[in-house]
């Protein structure tokens, strides 16, 4: 069965919240959820929010688009990011909005390399701003640079566009302006297994977790001295 691993997942979920003594999932179907978090994360399946975070259900409003992207505000354009930020800010009152890319990104790589693929190309053109802030900021214009520095700014950059573009939004505007909601960028760096956070005084991004554990090799084993005859 080719679904099988999906079954057997499920499967696993509901034990640990509908059996084991854990009822979370009843009382969140009676009462309903209220997070205070909504994170708009890439679709990218290992930068989800609810497995970077180790979420429990009902812990987080979670929304996926490529690269974490956030056009600019147009209500006949955008109108379902609209209706979930509107949804999420106004009738269920979360209190922390967060952008969350990632490195290794392929939105952003399809955005700097480009792409023969039209959606993909439709999409990550509304980050070209990002991409052209990335070379300003390195120093080039992106046909000699070092690819890899260049993605890696790129990466950063689509961030700090998204949020501003977030903060453009109605419902983010208003709820910012009476102070009950925080808007943020986050990036998760998979390599390292590390969490940075933009901070817009020192416009750079900052660690949040806290550094990875150092792997110690071990010398490889010496054979035992010979003793002598």
């Amino acid at each position: 069965m080719p679904l099988k691993k999906l079954v057997d997942g499920f499967n696993r979920f509901r034990k640990k919240y509908y059996e084991d003594g854990n009822r979370l999932m009843e009382k969140l179907a009676k009462e309903g959820a209220s997070p205070d978090f909504f994170i708009i994360n890439c679709i990218d399946p290992r930068n989800g929010a609810d497995l970077v975070f180790d979420a429990e259900p009902g812990q987080q409003f979670v929304r996926s688009q490529m690269a974490a992207i956030i056009p600019p505000y147009d209500a006949k354009i955008q109108p379902e990011i609209g209706a979930s930020l509107s949804y999420a800010i106004d009738t269920k009152k979360i209190k922390h909005l967060i952008v969350m890319g990632h490195s290794q990104c392929g939105g952003v790589e399809a955005l700097v390399n480009g792409t023969s693929d039209h959606y993909i190309k439709s999409w990550v053109k509304l980050a070209m701003l990002a991409e052209r802030a990335a070379k300003a900021n390195i120093g080039t214009t992106g046909k000699t640079a070092d690819k890899t520095v260049l993605l890696r700014e790129t990466e950063r950059q689509v961030i700090i566009m998204s949020l501003r573009n977030l903060m453009e939004y109605p419902m983010v505007k208003k709820a910012l302006a009476e102070g009950r909601l925080t808007v943020n960028g986050w990036l998760f760096d998979l390599e390292k297994g590390a969490l940075f956070e933009y901070q817009p005084v020192k416009n750079q991004f900052v660690q949040l977790s806290a550094p990875a554990p150092q792997v110690v090799k071990k010398p490889p084993p010496h054979d035992p001295p010979k003793m002598a005859a």
